[in-house]
């Protein structure tokens, strides 16, 4: 943490959550050795993913429940954004439907503790599903309210849609970005 501090980082975003700890400590600890360092925790990539029967029956009670437990550990460690960063290529509207009421009911659980709650892209989100774009329906079926989005500018770059087009058809829902390249800053 401190080589990243000195490198002029200011903030972090986790990636790392699993069974009530980030980086295998307690979250209360990761923030303390966050400040330590002098950064702030910004945000954290976590999730869970839908399961087969979850996307079928639209039932997604086992999910939430899951929610329920890493929240307040996101919370200790001071966490200001939840973020999904991946949920896998839905093959109906029906599905990508209960992915879209998923989002709301976690976004919902996260602003009441004070918190937002978001998805971060990839590639295939530029795709169809039937015959909607991906981040398109996923961005007209979730409330502003309480679902933001990460987008990843090399993805979406990389799936043949333009970030700035959809910065423009849907202002505001972009909280945090990714900026990144393949390989080096300019390759693609």
């Amino acid at each position: 943490l401190k080589a990243i501090a000195d490198m002029g980082y200011t903030a972090v975003e986790a990636a790392s959550y699993a069974d009530g700890l980030l980086y295998g400590v307690a979250p209360e600890q990761f923030k303390a050795d966050v400040e330590a360092a002098g950064m702030k925790v910004l945000s954290s990539h976590t999730g869970r993913r839908l399961s087969a029967q979850e996307l079928a029956t639209g039932d997604i009670s086992e999910s939430l429940a899951w929610w329920d437990e890493a929240l307040p550990a996101h919370k200790a460690a001071g966490m200001e954004y939840v973020v999904i960063p991946s949920i896998g290529k839905p093959a109906t509207l029906k599905e990508l439907q209960v992915i879209c009421d998923y989002f709301n009911a976690v976004g919902k659980k996260c602003n009441e503790m004070g918190m937002k709650f978001g998805y971060h892209n990839h590639a295939f989100e530029m795709e169809n599903v039937e015959d909607k774009i991906m981040i398109e329906y996923m961005l007209e079926n979730t409330d502003p309210e309480l679902v933001f989005y990460q987008i990843d500018v090399y993805w979406a770059v990389y799936g043949h849609y333009s970030p700035v087009d959809l910065f423009n058809k849907y202002p505001g829902r972009f909280a945090i970005l990714h900026i990144k390249d393949s390989k080096e800053i300019g390759q693609s």
